[in-house]
């Protein structure tokens, strides 16, 4: 038997019959008038208690928390079954909504822009990343057509024919110093995915690369046409003398030694670029590399500066060797940039647990603008006194990673025309533990 024929044999036995049966009794003692008038007032009285059944569980379907339960056999198994029912569906609602706020979640933390549109190109959702990248937000947007928020020549072109190869760059609307490539993904047979992926620091370090690559090749141009145009004289018999085999020579060596620093620049460079530490530390006394410091820079200043050096305070942990490399540059950089009978003073000092190496000098100084990028590769403030002087453009560089190595900052001070100060600045953990507190 069906459920609904359960249900009406149920309703017949519960309810008809016994009705029935009073009305035959009726019939029998008080005749058909009674038993008429009993048969009408029973199905009355059903029909009342199943419509006041029936509005007491709308009632309680529309808020089952504040109504009371049916009572009585049938509307309490009726409630009982809505009951667990419902708390079914809830316990499952409550799985999907967890589930669904999860992805949320997850979406919204991928860095690419997600947005999916429909066939008319209608926004139906995006991630937080799709609001930094391409200035859609939720729920503003929604039903908005994209190409409407991003207004990009050629982007309404790319997204109804797509290549799959190529994705669209753009400028993003909502920050314009910011590059972004653009794939569109078929979902399902009408709706379309559109991928955002930020490219701008990868575009940025390309072009580093390549001015990179640019700059090695001039610098190594310059002394190699030098040395092939001497070597073509050398080739030539007879047509110099001692004096200007020898002056030649002299100036061939001076570019092979130009060359040959450049290389070990590059090649300390790149070293420093690929480790992220040093590779071994150790208590590194100031006293005596400041004054290994002194003896390089006389060495250097062949007798045409003034050098002074003042040493207070313990010393630092670190490599000593990169240290020697970081601060060699900056006091060989102060005696190529001050002219002869200027002076230099190099000073190491610990206060308050503050350590910081300085290198002074009254040289021709840098002028404000050059002084944010003095550190970049390359980068040189007068290229023609800086070839004469020897330089490569590289040593605040090496100088820079040295220093990030150690957790160390550069400071610079500088006025055109009075001088410069590099001030090294260490952490007070760097500080050697057994005398840390000493000043």
């Amino acid at each position: 038997m069906t459920r609904g024929g359960r249900w009406v044999a149920k309703f017949l036995l519960t309810s008809v019959l016994p009705i029935l049966c009073l009305a035959a009794l009726a019939w029998l003692s008080h005749g058909p008038a009674w038993a008429w008038a009993l048969a009408t007032l029973g199905f009355c009285f059903v029909a009342m208690v199943r419509s006041r059944q029936l509005s007491m569980l709308d009632a309680w379907l529309d808020a089952p928390d504040g109504c009371e339960p049916l009572t009585g056999v049938a509307g309490g198994k009726v409630f009982r079954k809505l009951t667990r029912k419902l708390r079914q569906d809830l316990r499952s609602r409550e799985v999907v909504e967890a589930r669904l706020r999860s992805f949320r979640e997850a979406m919204d933390a991928v860095p690419d822009g997600l947005v999916i549109l429909d066939s008319s190109h209608q926004i139906h959702w995006s991630n937080r990343a799709a609001g930094a990248h391409l200035g859609i937000r939720l729920p503003r947007d929604t039903g908005a057509i994209i190409e409407h928020l991003v207004r990009s020549p050629g982007f309404a072109e790319y997204l109804s024919s797509p290549d799959a190869e190529t994705p669209f760059v753009l400028q993003s609307p909502a920050a314009r110093t910011r590059v972004y490539t653009v794939r569109v993904v078929p979902l399902g047979e009408l709706n379309k995915l559109v991928v955002s992926l930020d490219v701008t620091d990868a575009r940025r370090v390309e072009s580093m690369r390549s001015t990179f690559v640019a700059n090695v090749s001039h610098e190594l141009r310059t002394p190699l046409t030098v040395v092939s145009g001497f070597l073509e004289h050398f080739a030539e018999d007879g047509v110099l003398d001692t004096e200007q085999r020898q002056q030649f020579a002299r100036l061939m060596s001076d570019q092979t030694a130009r060359m040959l620093t450049l290389v070990d620049d590059l090649l300390t460079l790149s070293r420093l670029e690929a480790e992220d530490a040093p590779a071994s530390e150790e208590d590194v006394d100031m006293a005596d590399l400041l004054a290994q410091l002194l003896a390089e820079g006389q060495s250097l200043s062949e007798g045409r500066h003034r050098l002074a050096v003042s040493c207070e305070g313990p010393g630092v942990r670190g490599n000593r060797k990169e240290l020697h490399s970081a601060f060699g540059n900056l006091v060989s950089n102060a005696i190529r940039y001050t002219p002869a009978g200027g002076s230099i003073g190099i000073e190491w000092r610990v206060r308050d647990d503050v350590a910081t190496f300085s290198v002074r000098d009254s040289g021709v100084g840098i002028a404000a603008e050059h002084l944010p990028r003095v550190t970049e590769r390359f980068y040189r403030v007068d290229r023609g006194r800086s070839r004469e002087t020897g330089g490569t453009g590289l040593g605040l560089a090496i100088v820079k990673h040295i220093l990030l190595r150690h957790q160390a900052s550069l400071a610079i001070e500088s006025e055109v025309g009075e001088g410069s100060t590099f001030r090294v600045v260490f952490p007070a953990w760097r500080l050697q533990p057994a005398v840390s507190g000493a000043t």
